[in-house]
């Protein structure tokens, strides 16, 4: 009985290894849909400010999990233990832990002000040092129970193990339309699981496919220029949600969809900007070429000039005979 346990986790291992995307994918929505249409997880309301747990648990479960698991069945405890150190790298320069904190409500802060002048700034009941206090305690339930295990799969998993395969815009436009499908599941949850949210199901994908492109362009940016930091990539997105879910009701006065325009507006503006900076390698640096890769090339050259004159081949092959001849001498 034990040898029959052990060998379907080892095939199952071998599984997870052969399809590492698919199999954390399949954990992560497959996590998400199952809380999402559990009612005790999705009517709760024991997290504060609102906040949803079927997230906490479709987050920590599936994503953070998925991100554990799969990397053990590819790499086993050294590729664990390095996820873990690009987790908790924290020692990176102070201007970026005051980019990936302030940008975001500053820069919706300065929008709103140019949109609806300067009763964004009359202080709310109960003040602003009230609103700071509670965005601060969202900003960490957020980061803590939502963001770092969320970029804990998707940045440092899926983003890494894409890394170096596609180009930094690529990688951006695929790791978002994963992001946006893992997102479905928060749809139903809120919506219902009806006919109406089935049908503006494809709607609400596309729009979170957009939105997510440029929020992930800059997180590539910032895994990139912060040596890899998962905690920096997380810090950045839950300053986001943070300012939209708690800061946005008192610095823009109008409805929901000026909220979501306003802040959305902030990210678009700051990706296309630094797309354009580093003309679309978003902080990437050319690998340089190894001598493995000069002997590659040194190869390809001599098959092609081979093919074009096999004269040339033939004198070279007899000069490599004659100096092997006499080298054999000596």
């Amino acid at each position: 009985m034990w040898a029959r346990v052990v060998s379907a986790l080892s095939s199952a291992r071998r599984g997870v290894a052969r399809y590492p995307v698919a199999a954390f994918m399949l954990i992560s929505v497959g996590a998400g849909f199952v809380t999402a249409a559990v009612p005790p997880i999705v009517d709760s309301e024991i997290l504060p400010f609102g906040l949803p747990l079927h997230g906490v648990v479709g987050g920590v479960l599936g994503v953070g999990l998925a991100a554990f698991l799969v990397t053990a069945a590819l790499a086993g405890r050294a590729g664990v233990a390095d996820l873990v150190r690009r987790i908790v790298r924290w020692r990176v320069s102070v201007c970026w832990y005051l980019v990936a904190l302030f940008t975001v409500p500053a820069g919706a802060t300065l929008i709103s002000l140019a949109i609806y002048g300067p009763r964004v700034l009359v202080a709310p009941s109960g003040g602003w040092p009230r609103v700071l206090a509670e965005v601060a305690a969202v900003f960490v339930l957020q980061l803590v129970l939502f963001q770092l295990p969320e970029e804990i799969g998707f940045t440092g998993f899926l983003q890494d193990h894409w890394q170096g395969r596609y180009s930094p815009l690529k990688l951006t436009l695929y790791v978002a339309l994963l992001w946006a499908v893992w997102h479905l599941p928060d749809h139903f949850a809120e919506e219902g699981w009806g006919v109406e949210q089935l049908i503006s199901a494809p709607v609400v994908f596309v729009v979170e496919f957009v939105s997510l492109f440029f929020a992930r362009a800059l997180f590539v940016w910032f895994y990139n220029l912060t040596g890899s930091s998962v905690l920096l990539v997380a810090i950045f997105h839950a300053s986001f949600d943070a300012a939209y879910n708690q800061l946005s009701y008192d610095v823009v006065p109008g409805s929901n969809t000026a909220r979501f325009l306003i802040f959305s507006a902030v990210i678009v503006v700051f990706a296309t900007a630094v797309i354009i900076a580093t003309k679309g390698q978003l902080g990437r640096r050319a690998a340089a070429r190894s001598v493995e890769g000069e002997i590659a090339v040194e190869h390809a050259l001599d098959d092609a000039a081979r093919r074009e004159d096999p004269r040339r081949s033939d004198s070279r092959d007899a000069s490599d005979r004659q100096q092997g001849g006499d080298q054999n001498a000596v």
